[in-house]
């Protein structure tokens, strides 16, 4: 059995804390298998008992023979092909238990209170998914103004209030520009919500409000240089946020 397929057996027994912690692994194995427990812990944000409360929640008697095991994994990867659809399927199954996880009323509630909602992008699928969040709660005659650039977004900073709402989907939660503008409106008093990977990242720590999705890297070139995103699970939580929006506040009037 993979690791990947022993964390799935075991989701239902994961906490929030313990999926940062194996999306950090996961995107990180050949780094994780040489750090020692303390060092890892100060990579993730926990202790060490937390690791060891995460690998026995996964059947290993500790962290060291979770990392054994994996680093066994990493010896035999050489034979074992990638199962791309199996992937998307775990992501789509991580996600939408993040989903469930969250307390979303108090975002749903602040996106009906707000005098004007904005959604930002950082790069091309993050704008796209800004689109479709966009587009879908037109349906509910709530226009977003989505913001195309990061010109434009230092543009509206000094106009926005505590009466509006800030949307950033960022991939990385890393950009600098963007965690200056968080901080800044942190200390203005605007409520901000981030939609990122599950990770320990400045954005989300930064902002009002987070939702998060699982994300798998695909290999499909053997340059190292590259690397393949794909964001379906993206679209997902923000096709949620709608769903939910609407179960929840939407009054069907024609």
């Amino acid at each position: 059995m993979r690791f990947e397929e022993i964390i799935n057996k075991n989701i239902s027994h994961l906490t929030q804390t313990d999926l940062t912690i194996l999306h950090y692994i996961m995107q990180n194995k050949k780094q994780c298998i040489s750090l020692k427990a303390s060092q890892l812990a100060k990579l993730t944000y926990t202790s060490s008992a937390g690791l060891t409360r995460l690998s026995k929640r996964l059947g290993f008697p500790g962290f060291s023979e979770m990392r054994f095991f994996i680093s066994q994994e990493i010896h035999e990867g050489n034979n074992y092909k990638q199962n791309n659809f199996k992937l998307l399927e775990d992501d789509i199954t991580q996600t939408l238990r993040l989903i469930e996880q969250t307390d979303i009323i108090p975002i749903l509630k602040r996106i009906q209170e707000s005098d004007r909602v904005y959604v930002y992008g950082t790069d091309w699928a993050e704008k796209h998914a800004a689109e479709n969040l966009s587009r879908n709660f037109l349906g509910c005659n709530l226009p977003f103004i989505q913001i195309p650039s990061i010109t434009e977004l230092n543009w509206t900073i000094p106009f926005l209030t505590e009466k509006d709402l800030l949307i950033l989907i960022s991939f990385s939660g890393e950009s600098q520009r963007v965690n200056e503008i968080s901080t800044q409106l942190e200390l203005k008093n605007v409520d901000t919500l981030s939609i990122t990977p599950l990770s320990k990242n400045s954005l989300s720590t930064n902002t009002t409000f987070n939702l998060y999705y699982e994300m798998s890297k695909l290999d499909l070139s053997t340059n190292k240089q590259l690397e393949y995103n794909y964001f379906s699970s993206l679209e997902l939580v923000c096709d949620a946020l709608f769903r939910y929006y609407v179960d929840n506040f939407h009054s069907k009037k024609v």
